[in-house]
């Protein structure tokens, strides 16, 4: 198991800040300054955190809004600090317009970093993405560019993409940070603190790959440089737990658990009471350590208290390492029972945690900020240029601007035409239909409700009977050793397993419970790969926007028609390729569906009773479907619900 999950995520405090605000006087305005750094410095972090509260009060009142979002964004990083994340993401949102009244990039960039780095400890990658280049782009538009700044950027952006397995990614954004702080130590002698984060991070990497001794050398040097007099004390605190801590990972890695132990405990020592997240990895470092060690009562007592603490953060990440420490433990000191039952809440954690559709968020992100840049560039290029021409040349340009503007607004008044007459069209498709999905509604809602009982009953009912019959085999082992040996108690073993897979499976199909905890796409994303595991057939699932805030019903019954619909591929169509397409723009959900398979007459088969199941679904949301199906060239389907009118 890796215990590489600690990345190091910091924040800069304002450098430099205008002489004069408003009405304030150069002396007001540097005296609140210098209270919000000093309430910042604050060893203790609830001290601090009320004492910026305080500074808030006093820079708004003042009608200083760079010291309020300073104040604001140096409160939220304490709140990280504490594992206190939805209060963190909470002072980001309250510092980003005080920020852009205060009219300082930096300020706004150091918003956008604070709010990234909450959603990357709560898990949620896509969101943390997106603030880190948003950060980074805020940047790049200052003639001069706040180096620290930057390079805590790229530290976080290469934390994120270590917990996204992309290595090529994390390499390339520590390469850059690390030249840059490098030369900046050189010239300036001044980012010892942003060059050690960044060395921590490049263990990180190293103990990804394996490479443990690389790994620790990176942190012996981290421990050096943070002897440099330019680093401040907080940072050096947060920065040598890191580094001591890793070194105790590290000696996991080489086997040396006596060594991880102690490492591990100076780190969370040192952390105590003023990062969580040190401390609740440090504790699965150790924990494991102690495993190692088969000491099991102390590593279960340290790895439930650091659970405990990672479950009031809801850090998933820490979760997903500390749950699977955890069964290991109780396997190894052959407690089955608690392991079976910690078993069940790491899957459930590594469903929620990891998906495709997050790298392809943070891929989106990624190529919408590197286009931005591109664009800059392109953009000073031209300036460059223009100002040599003439003014003919000036008005050529513009010229050229106002054709380019109405051809895009033609553009877009086409597009805004073909789609309404589209959804005309599948209005005028659906009242064809209506008296006999009328009849239909009652049936689908039938089923629905014995679906829901006969999910209930096989999970609840036979699930549990079949878990408890299979602890009885576990302690009919321990009583007859000869049992291990029993090439049939090991079959009929093995058969429990498969039969309590299938009852799983199968209660899923009929209640899927991921609707309850995740949102439509992932659920549906899994739903895909097992019928495309069962099935031998290629299914390509694809979407797009944002699916929070859905109903559950709602979400249900798109599921059902994405169930119907990939069932009736499966049976009827002989395809080996689907399209499952779902998305949500501008009030709508649509979701497509499109195979290769043999197709069918929509004429002669418009009154089956699939079809007719199928209406009456999307009917009962008050949605529109259109079926387009040639025999030979596939079928095509498409639904589309107005999310205002669903219920």
């Amino acid at each position: 198991m890796n215990f590489h999950l600690l990345f190091v995520l910091t924040f800069i405090s304002v450098l430099t800040f205008p002489v004069a605000y408003g009405k304030n006087t150069v002396t007001d305005t540097a005296a609140l300054m210098k209270l919000v750094k000093t309430a910042a410095l604050d060893p203790v972090a609830t001290e601090a955190i009320l004492k910026l509260d305080s500074a808030v009060k006093k820079c708004t009142e003042a009608g200083f809004p760079l010291g309020a979002a300073t104040a604001l964004y140096s409160q939220g990083s304490k709140y990280n600090d504490i594992g206190e994340y939805d209060k963190a993401v909470k002072c980001a949102e309250q510092a980003l317009p005080t920020a852009a009244k205060s009219g300082d990039p930096s300020t706004i960039s150091f918003c956008h970093n604070l709010l990234g780095t909450a959603y990357f400890f709560k898990g949620n990658y896509a969101l943390a993405s997106s603030e880190y280049f948003t950060a980074l782009d805020v940047l790049k538009k200052i003639d001069s560019l706040n180096f620290k700044a930057a390079l805590t950027i790229y530290s976080n952006l290469a934390a994120l993409y270590g917990r996204m397995n992309q290595p090529e990614k994390v390499r390339n954004y520590l390469e850059t940070g690390e030249n840059i702080a490098r030369d900046k130590v050189l010239t300036h002698g001044n980012a010892n603190a942003q060059l050690a984060t960044l060395l921590v991070s490049k263990g990180n990497y190293f103990e990804r790959n394996h490479s443990p001794d690389s790994a620790t050398a990176c942190y012996l040097e981290v421990l050096d440089i943070l002897k440099m007099p330019d680093v401040a004390e907080s940072k050096r605190t947060r920065l040598t737990a890191l580094a001591l801590m890793n070194i105790g990972a590290c000696a996991l890695q080489k086997g040396d658990y006596s060594a991880a132990a102690k490492y591990a405990q100076m780190g969370i020592d040192l952390a105590k009471g003023k990062y969580a997240f040190i401390v609740a990895n440090g504790s699965y470092i150790l924990g494991e350590a102690l495993r190692k060690l088969k000491r099991y009562k102390e590593a279960e007592s340290i790895l439930l208290g650091a659970l405990r603490l990672s479950a009031t953060q809801n850090t998933k990440d820490q979760l997903l390492v500390g749950y699977g420490t955890l069964v290991n433990v109780y396997k190894d000191s052959r407690n089955f029972e608690k392991a079976l039952i910690y078993t069940d809440s790491l899957q459930g954690i590594k469903d929620s945690l990891y998906s495709i559709e997050k790298e392809k968020a943070i891929a989106q992100f990624e190529s919408k900020y590197l286009l931005a840049e591109k664009n800059q560039q392109l953009a000073r290029n031209e300036l460059i240029i223009e100002q040599q021409k003439n003014n003919n040349r000036l008005t050529k340009f513009w010229l050229s601007a106002g054709i380019a503007a109405v051809s895009l607004l033609s553009m877009l008044f086409i597009a805004y035409f073909y789609f309404r007459h589209q959804k005309q069209q599948l209005v005028i498709s659906a009242l064809e239909q209506k008296n006999t999905i009328s009849v239909l509604k009652g049936v689908v809602q039938g089923e629905e409700n014995e679906r829901i009982r006969l999910a209930r009953d096989l999970h609840d009912g036979i699930g549990g009977m079949l878990s408890a019959t299979k602890m009885r085999f576990m302690a009919l082992r321990h009583q007859h050793k000869d049992l291990n040996t029993s090439p049939r108690y090991m079959e009929a073993m093995g058969l429990l397993d498969v039969m309590g897979d299938e009852i799983r499976k199968t209660s899923h199909n009929l209640m899927p419970e991921t609707l309850l905890k995740q949102e439509l796409p992932e659920a549906l994303r899994n739903f895909c790969n097992e019928m495309k595991a069962d099935a031998s057939l290629q299914i390509d699932f694809q979407s797009f926007g944002n699916f929070g805030e859905l109903l559950n019903d709602f979400k249900l019954n798109v599921y059902r028609i994405v169930q119907e619909l990939l069932k009736n591929v499966v049976q009827h169509a002989h395809a080996t390729y689907v399209v499952v397409q779902l998305m949500r723009l501008d009030g709508y959900l649509t979701l497509n569906v499109e195979d290769n398979g043999a197709g069918f007459d929509t004429e002669k088969t418009s009154d089956g009773i699939g079809l007719q199941n199928l209406r009456a679904r999307v009917s009962r949301n008050n949605g529109h479907i259109t079926v387009r199906s040639t025999q030979g060239s596939g079928t095509t389907v498409l639904i589309e619900f107005e999310l205002a009118n669903t219920k």
